[in-house]
């Protein structure tokens, strides 16, 4: 707006502009003018100057006060008006003195002129010297002065360019400097800058001369629109017109709202300029294309559903200018895939701080810490949320002001009635769903949630509701994930799916479509209230409110559609391998019959009765599973079950027979592990011609694998391990697409056929405790698409693999390696990932120098040999993370390690401890220096990805972040923890020990303390009345704080998938033993309350814990950076470490433990001071601050 100098605005602005009047009041000036206005930039502009020789008025400095950006268009006559000058001293003025703006603009006069004082500024100030008192003198002189500096600020130069660019660039300028906010997102915003940095990184990564579409997708509520008005926010400025198209879904609904749409869409980018009206959609596409394909705009289309709305708003690229960008919001992703979007944005749900943040705010409208009163309850409801933005805002919303048992009451009501506010958005994309799509969503969510993608697959098309598609179009509907082969679903949108399963008759379940609460199915079955609307029952054993149950004849009759039928123990499964079984909580007669005409899937875990029903039917099931059943014989016999593709007869111990399985001819998996009766395999089990996998696991009856008369291209894997099969057939060639062949622990193998080597598909052969096996087929090598062999405790000679080039993983542990094979064959293992060479009596010199040659090496375990150095060279095994050498008794030293790194383990080495004299010997020089090493590559390593450091061995087993190594105990702990320190709180008792440590202010900010060092010595409790002979588990351990208030990181956990762990595959050669050694340590930062906790853990496992074992040092490296960013304040200097421990579930005394602080200094006259100072090979030294008990 215009301002006098008669009046100007009590209201502070955005810009000033200074001018010569005469120059460039009627062009250059008013053209910038127009344009700031035009963008809504509150701008100052002098309508009259006062006549030459009149002076600034107040109101006027008071104007150049007010406003944030000065422009100063500094033209040939600028300098000839006091006026001009006065402005140009009070703007610079208010630079320095206030932190204003300030921006030249040179309009046809060279900066130097300017900065200088030349040519038409050099003859204005001898104008203005003449007869010039001394004030005057002094004004000239500030005068020239602010001209020297704002001539030598960056600015613009407007000569011969076209005036109209130079004119959007300032103006864009303006707007970037201003960072003005043209979109409200709402108030107390959080995590929005990481989402802008992902948003902005797909906008600029594009080709020149491109016009980029990025689209926005997801479900409701997690907050698109939101997202999409913060970017316009953040790059407006870059375009000459801007169009925000909200909620394109709802208006155009409406008569005439496509038209209204592109009317407006046309009004905002020609704003205001006159354009021919329009009647049809098809005429307003040709007017967007004429009007705008010159302008270089920003167009958001904000919740499309429909191509066509994309079709009528923005059909192309070329309907716009270059450098325009458009940014649509969908819930649909196949919606943009269709449209060509190949620019991707899905929003996640917020991080647990950020989620905590945006609840505080609502609830209790402050971000600062939850009181402690609602700590709990706060995080009930975020992980209730889990992440959705919409979801935090209503109910911090609802909960503001109320009391703590209003809080507890409104929880409770949300478990049993969902918010509408929340269920009516997410609602919206259920409605846009088709009929099948709609039963696929509701049987995820009651059935499949969690499950495997092709098993939900393989159900799902059993019920013909061509599940492929659907669950694509739910994914892309953002409505479940599917991500490494698992189905997600917000918890949110599984209890909108409830809701609408429930609303057809809320107050009688027997009438719903599904049951999935044993309260529910406990009403239904006791009231024998079935409908014929019932399709699928899931019944949770576990689950704290399943009650005994009575199934009866009566209760299952009228569920005539039923589709789906699963009693289960899932989690117990999971957790003990399905080794033992709590009583039923199902009762039924041995008359029990249900309806299985529809049943396409029947899971029944501890089945009770021997034999399905008299009246089964079945035809139409896809799969069955009668887990830990008592089910003796399975006769498919009467009917043909060609639907069928599952069986699992897993853990039924009574299982003597299966006489024919010939009638599942379509069958693809049989899993028949500890079926421990069992004495043969199924008749017709060589003629299915689709079955993939087989599985056999300890079925210790079977004794005789059947001959294969034909080719089985499809069966993939093959387990036999803990037979009792004296050899494999011959025809075992004829499993041509065989790619895992497991015969671990089958102590009755004499022998394995030559034609094993014709399997040209085998990736994974494990013949580990094969005692009996008296040769292996010299052709061996020739599998050339195997990659992980497991020949353990094999006692025949094994031969040479110097073809396998393939090969990833080898154990060959106590096994006979015969001079001339394996060992010389090392270099040609070019992929080798894991070599087990433990206990093979290899001794000086016989560890092949070229296994330094193994690049790809990531674990390494020659644990229990002879030799008594390790080859020089194993520094260049540069990824190598795990290194077993425990019982070497021989090893004498251990040399510069590769600083990869993660994992030793080195107890009962007894030369290392006689040869540290004194023990504490050992931690100085090289190996110290070399586990500094890995441990800043962890540092580094996770500075770029967020990952926990997981190493496996058959042998040890470490699980946590950071580095860990086990010592012989005579060691002892390093000296540099032995240095006591004031401050600490020690807690000694039963199997635990703790400390407590005050960390040093501004502790996160250092950038020098890299970590922390935790170190215990493990004195094994020989006295049984010491501790009275008390056990301890490892799930005690786990438990050990279950009772303490939860950490705001622990509900990262429960609040997002986290990030998986990686672990060796799991090759079938586990024997099941319980972990010999259990070593825990936990740690917690607190302050007012607990902050943060991790736990670290190690499972050891070998034979020397059996009976005894000798003492041992556990050290630990724990990285900084593993702690949570929002949890590295002042406000949480109590470092608290606990250190557990268990030998066979015996208790482990802990000798000695302490605790320090981990420095790199640059300086290393810096370090003068401290306790102890490492020198590195590059002039960098490392300090520890220790903290250490002793019992």
């Amino acid at each position: 707006m215009a301002s006098t100098s008669t009046f100007i605005s009590s209201r502070s602005y955005d810009v000033f502009l200074s001018f010569r009047g005469k120059d460039t009041r009627t062009n250059f000036t008013d053209h910038l003018y127009t344009s700031l206005v035009a963008k809504g930039i509150h701008t100052f502009r002098e309508d009259e100057e006062l006549e030459r020789g009149g002076v600034i008025t107040p109101e006027l400095l008071k104007a150049i006060e007010k406003s944030k950006i000065s422009i100063i268009i500094f033209s040939e006559n600028y300098a000839s008006s006091r006026w001009c000058l006065d402005e140009v001293e009070k703007i610079m003025e208010c630079r320095i003195e206030m932190n204003r703006r300030v921006s030249p603009v040179f309009y046809h006069v060279d900066p130097s002129d300017v900065r200088k004082q030349m040519e038409s500024y050099g003859e204005a100030f001898i104008q203005h010297e003449k007869d010039a008192d001394q004030e005057k003198s002094e004004k000239i002189k500030r005068w020239r002065t602010a001209l020297s500096e704002v001539g030598s600020l960056s600015g613009w130069h407007v000569h011969d360019q076209y005036e109209s660019k130079i004119i959007r660039e300032i103006t864009s300028d303006v707007l970037r400097k201003l960072n003005q906010k043209i979109f409200h997102v709402g108030e107390h915003i959080v995590g929005m800058n990481y989402r802008l940095r992902t948003l902005l990184s797909l906008i600029n990564n594009i080709q020149l001369n491109d016009i980029p579409v990025v689209g926005i997708y997801g479900y409701g509520g997690i907050g698109k629109t939101t997202i999409a008005k913060a970017i316009c926010n953040e790059i407006s400025y870059q375009f000459e017109s801007i169009s925000f198209l909200e909620n394109v879904r709802e208006r155009s609904k409406a008569s005439f709202g496509m038209l209204q749409l592109q009317e407006q869409l046309l009004d905002d980018v020609l704003m205001g300029m006159k354009r021919k009206k329009i009647s049809s959609i098809g005429q307003g596409i040709n007017v967007i294309k004429e009007r705008v394909s010159s302008k270089k705009v920003l167009i958001v289309l904000d919740d499309v559903n429909d191509l066509d709305q994309l079709k009528a708003l923005a059909g192309n690229h070329s309907w716009f200018g270059l450098g325009s960008i458009i940014i649509i919001t969908t819930r649909n992703k196949h919606l943009l895939r269709a449209h060509g979007v190949n620019k991707l944005y899905e929003p996640s749900g917020l991080t647990n701080e950020d989620a905590i943040q945006l609840f505080s705010w609502n609830a209790f409208k402050t971000n600062r810490p939850i009181p402690k009163t609602c700590a709990l309850l706060s995080r009930r409801v975020v992980v209730y949320a889990r992440g959705l933005p919409l979801a935090l805002k209503v109910f911090g919303s609802f909960l503001f002001g109320k009391t703590n048992a209003q809080w507890e009451s409104a929880l409770a009501k949300l478990k049993e009635k969902p918010n509408n506010e929340v269920q009516d958005v997410l609602e919206i994309s259920y409605d846009g769903l088709d009929d099948m799509e709609k039963d696929i969503f509701l049987d995820i969510a009651c059935f499949f949630k969690g499950q495997s993608e092709d098993f939900a697959t393989r159900i799902l098309d059993g019920c013909n509701f061509h599940a492929k598609v659907g669950m694509r179009v739910l994914s892309d509907r953002c409505l479940i994930t599917l991500s490494n082969d698992i189905i997600g679903m917000h918890d949110l949108l599984q209890e909108m799916c409830w809701k609408i399963v429930c609303q057809t008759s809320p107050k009688e379940p027997g009438k719903w479509s599904r049951l999935w609460d044993p309260e529910d199915i406990y009403q239904v079955l006791t009231t024998n209230t079935g409908t014929q609307s019932i399709e699928g029952i899931i019944l949770d054993l576990d689950m704290p409110k399943s009650k005994q149950i009575e199934f009866t004849t009566e209760a299952f009759k009228m569920m005539r559609k039923l589709r789906l039928l699963k009693v289960h123990q899932d989690a117990k499964y999971d957790a003990f391998h399905l080794k033992a079984m709590t009583a039923p909580k199902v009762h039924f007669s041995r008359d029990f019959e249900f309806p299985s005409y529809e049943l396409r899937y029947l899971h029944w875990d501890g089945y009770p009765l021997e034999s399905l029903p008299s009246n089964f039917h079945g035809e139409e099931l896809v799969e069955v599973t009668f887990r830990s059943s008592n089910i003796k014989q399975l006769f498919l016999e009467n009917k043909i079950f060609e639907k069928l593709k599952v069986i699992d007869l897993s853990h039924s111990r009574h299982l003597i027979e299966i006489p024919n399985i010939s009638n599942a001819p379509n069958l693809e998996i049989l899993n028949l592990e500890w079926c421990e009766n069992l004495e043969n395999l199924p008749s017709g089990i060589c003629e299915l011609k689709c079955l993939t996998t087989l599985r056999c696991t300890h079925c210790t009856e079977i004794k005789i694998f059947p001959e294969i008369k034909k080719d089985m291209e499809r069966l993939r894997e093959l387990h036999l391990d803990y037979t009792s099969i004296q050899e494999l057939p011959s025809s075992v060639k004829r499993l041509k697409g065989l790619e895992d062949l497991n015969l671990f622990c089958c102590e009755s193998l004499s022998s394995l056929p030559d034609s094993i080597c014709n399997l040209r598909s085998l990736k994974t052969l494990n013949i580990g405790r094969c005692w009996n096996v008296k040769k292996l087929p010299e052709n061996l090598d020739s599998l050339q698409c195997l990659e992980r062999f497991h020949a353990e405790s094999v006692s025949c000679q094994l031969p040479s693999l110097s073809r396998l080039c393939p090969l990833k993983a080898l154990v060959v542990s106590h096994s006979n390696l015969r001079q001339g094979a394996i060992l010389s064959d090392i270099s040609c293992f070019s992929s080798l990932e894991k070599l087990d060479l433990s206990h093979c009596n290899l001794v000086e010199g016989e560890i092949p120098t070229d296994i330094c040659h193994l690049s790809m090496l990531k674990w390494l375990n020659l644990s229990g040999n002879h030799f008594s150095r390790l080859p020089a060279r194993i520094s260049q095994l540069s990824k190598l993370r795990v290194l077993g050498l425990s019982h070497c008794k021989m090893l004498q030293e251990i040399p510069e390690l590769p600083s990869s790194l993660r994992d030793i383990e080195a107890h009962d080495c007894a030369c290392l401890e006689t040869l540290s004299s004194p023990p504490s010997l050992l931690w100085k020089g090289q190996l110290w220096c070399s586990l500094f090493n890995c441990f800043k590559s962890e540092v580094q390593d996770l500075e770029w990805r967020n990952s926990l450091s997981m190493a496996e061995f058959d042998c040890f087993f470490y699980n946590g972040k950071g580095i860990s190594i086990v010592m012989p105990g005579s060691c002892g702990i390093p000296e540099e923890i032995r240095n006591e320190n004031m401050g600490s709180k020690v807690t000694i008792e039963r199997h635990r020990s703790e400390v407590t440590i005050e960390l040093p202010m501004n502790w996160h900010e250092d950038k020098n303390l890299l970590g922390f060092v935790l170190c215990s010595l493990y004195v094994p409790v020989r006295d049984e009345l010491e501790y009275e002979s008390e056990e301890i588990s490892q799930s005690e351990l786990d438990d050990e704080n279950e009772s303490e208030e939860k950490s705001q990181s622990e509900l990262d956990d429960e609040n997002e998938s986290g990030e998986k762990s990686e672990s060796e595959p799991n090759d079938g050669s586990d024997d099941e033993r319980v972990p010999g050694c259990l070593l825990a340590c936990k740690l917690s930062i607190d302050g007012v309350q607990i902050r943060f906790k991790d736990s670290l853990l190690l499972n050891t496992h070998c034979d020397c814990y059996e009976n005894d074992a000798s003492d041992q040092v556990w050290l630990l490296y724990y990285p900084k950076i593993c702690i949570l960013a929002q949890d590295r304040s002042n406000q949480w200097r109590n470092l608290k470490v606990k250190f557990y421990s268990s030998i066979n579930k015996k208790v482990v005394k802990v000798g000695e433990c302490g605790v320090g602080l981990i420095y790199s200094l640059e300086d290393e006259s810096a370090a003068a001071d401290t306790n102890v100072n490492i020198k590195r090979s590059h002039e960098k030294t490392t300090q520890l601050r220790t903290h250490k008990i002793k019992d």
